[in-house]
């Protein structure tokens, strides 16, 4: 069978390719959504409105039918997020799918505010649990698709929610459609505003903080809970392997020195802070607000009580466990058991006890022994100033276990 997937454009008949259009009116049927019909149904009398699992399932119902011409009408651009994803995963070699193109929403967006988008960060938040925040801080230009629980008024008070209140914005509703409005302000005046569900929007913050830069120790708030030193909290965030869309937990994060190191790492994603103390946990905000590491979501408790109800984590640092390492170890593994654990030791005896206790849930083990010297100027010399030795475990599932 025969399927073309168009890409309808933002949702106007003008601003559809050619080729698109042939094939619209050439179909013997025409699968699409309920907001593209109306713009659509004088191209072909034969449209069918249904979404995208009743599509998949219409077209291997009739995939006995060679000669049968389909086209399935789909939002926008078919690379961009689109249907066209979904039903190559899903239909067999009984199909031939061809692909058209259409203006994506970003470009006609782009063309609309006089701006170019060869650095804009691309992302839907159709369906999505995750937040725009991690992309705003770290990213000069965001655009997104709206949807879900991510309406344009959410987005808004998310970004004020984590200190983002002064990025400016730009919302695009109904673009190419009866009633196009494009507003440009900043969320705390767009505050209480109402926007259509078809929208999209740009987040320009620029004053984002680049993901690649590592934090010396003369950045931070010093307070009087312990925080992990420059080198050693490299080596540490490092043995983690984080991924920008991971997960991260810091269980025991004190001052928030390695907390804010993996946040740069993490930064398509959250880190949650676990801390007990309030003097740390003051000292661990005022990290957050002037690092601009506002994928940080700081949870005060006691772990592992405080973990159990966290989002399963992909990474995880144990900064401090106060004598529960293993049933921390257990929570985790419990939420998922492919998470990666990093713990650092000074003492024999907590070393002896992480890797006691990595055994026992048969984690595969690495231990890493590392000697810091920093140089000291002492007049005209360079006194090499030795450091604690510590010890970064990590632990990880056995695949042959």
């Amino acid at each position: 069978m025969k399927v073309n997937v168009v890409g309808g454009g933002p949702g106007s008949i003008e601003l559809m390719v050619n080729a698109g259009i042939s094939a619209i009116k050439s179909a013997d049927v025409v699968l699409t959504s309920l907001r593209l019909n109306d713009e659509f149904s004088d191209l072909n009398p034969n449209i069918k409105i249904m979404g995208i699992m009743d599509t998949i399932e219409f077209l291997k119902d009739h995939c006995d039918e060679p000669d049968l011409n389909v086209s399935v009408l789909a939002s926008g651009d078919v690379g961009f997020y689109s249907i066209a994803a979904t039903l190559r995963k899903h239909l067999d070699d009984n199909f031939s799918i061809e692909l058209i193109p259409g203006i994506s929403s970003f470009q006609y967006f782009a063309s609309k505010i006089m701006m170019g988008y060869e650095d804009w960060k691309l992302i839907s938040l159709h369906g999505l649990d995750r937040s725009i925040a991690p992309f705003a801080s770290y990213y000069h230009k965001t655009f997104a698709l709206t949807g879900g629980k991510w309406d344009v008024a959410a987005i808004i008070s998310e970004l004020i929610r984590v200190g983002l209140e002064d990025v400016r914005l730009y919302v695009g509703e109904r673009l190419g459609m009866q009633g196009e409005r494009i507003t440009v302000d900043t969320p705390e005046n767009l505050k209480g505003k109402t926007f259509d569900k078809l929208s999209v929007i740009l987040i320009e913050n620029k004053n984002h903080v680049s993901p690649y830069k590592l934090f010396k120790d003369e950045d931070y708030v010093r307070g009087k809970a312990p925080m992990t030193k420059e080198h050693v909290r490299n080596l540490s965030v490092d043995a983690l392997s984080v991924r920008p869309s991971d997960v991260v937990w810091d269980v025991g994060a004190g001052s928030g020195g390695v907390t804010c190191a993996l946040a740069l790492r993490a930064h398509e994603s959250t880190v949650y802070a676990v801390e007990m103390k309030d003097d740390a946990l003051d000292v661990l905000n005022s990290n957050i607000r002037k690092l601009k590491t506002l994928n940080v979501e700081v949870i005060a408790g006691s772990a592992p009580d405080a973990l159990l109800d966290l989002p399963a984590p992909h990474k995880v640092f144990l900064g401090g466990t106060t004598g529960k390492l293993e049933q921390i170890v257990d929570v985790v593994l419990d939420k998922n058991k492919n998470a990666t654990i990093v713990a650092n030791a000074i003492t024999l005896e907590t070393i002896s006890s992480i890797i006691d206790v990595f055994k026992k849930k048969k984690l595969k083990t690495e231990i890493i022994s590392a000697t810091i010297a920093k140089s000291k100027k002492l007049g005209s010399y360079n006194m090499m100033m030795g450091e604690n030795p510590i010890y970064i475990v990590k632990g990880e599932k056995d695949e042959e276990n």
